[in-house]
């Protein structure tokens, strides 16, 4: 596994959350199969970042809230279920990919604490076009070390999960996913829940299996 160049993409995605373009592929689905294709494995890819699209469907990064980040989380999880063969992959990377993306949260609040300071302060100098564009491209470059850094930081760490705990893993794959799709269903409820009546919910979810059948069968 090449660790620089799944770095930089770790990066990337951490722009793509919201910082620069939002054009989703740091959505967990896409940057699942993105990272799947570098590691040559894009059907592992959509598998585990379609599990944790689930899980954070529900999760958008609006106004300040604190969010769990997908991005790089995804990543990871990816790069690490891509190092163990079978359901134990699949399950260490959701796992690993998940308690980042709580950590990633905490580095979104200082990432905000660090662009608050680089804002220029009209009341402390004088506040020029040059200034704003240097605090936007600091905030970019703050924002793109911060998502190598966690990228780094948890693909060295899946490394070590990944020789550490593959063969601790008890369950087959048929009970790995079983046991993943149970945990998903609280956040895929709360996601359906703010849809409308259940006509509509219906509607949707009808929708999203028959899609899902037909990526199956396409797959």
């Amino acid at each position: 596994m090449e660790l620089l160049p799944l770095t930089l993409l770790g990066g990337l995605l951490a722009l793509d959350g919201t910082s620069l373009g939002q054009f989703m592929i740091s959505r967990p689905l896409v940057a699942g199969v993105l990272t799947g294709w570098m590691v040559g494995d894009p059907v592992l890819g959509l598998l585990i970042g379609g599990i944790l699209e689930v899980y954070f469907i529900s999760i958008f990064p609006a106004g300040g809230a604190e969010f769990p980040e997908g991005g790089p989380p995804t990543l990871v999880a990816v790069a690490t279920g891509a190092a163990v063969s079978g359901p134990a992959g699949v399950a260490l990377g959701a796992l690993l990919g998940f308690l980042l993306s709580r950590l990633s949260a905490h580095s979104v609040r200082i990432l905000r604490k660090i662009n608050g300071r680089l804002a220029p302060d009209p009341s402390r100098m004088e506040v020029t076009p040059s200034r704003i564009v240097w605090a936007h491209f600091g905030g970019l470059v703050f924002d793109f070390s911060r998502g190598c850094l966690l990228s780094l930081v948890g693909l060295v760490t899946g490394q070590w999960v990944a020789s550490a705990a593959s063969e601790a893993w008890p369950l087959e794959m048929p009970g790995t996913l079983a046991l993943l799709a149970i945990g998903a269903s609280i956040p895929a409820g709360a996601f359906l829940g703010s849809l409308g009546g259940w006509r509509r919910r219906g509607g949707l979810l009808g929708a999203g299996l028959a899609g899902f059948l037909l990526a199956s069968l396409v797959l």
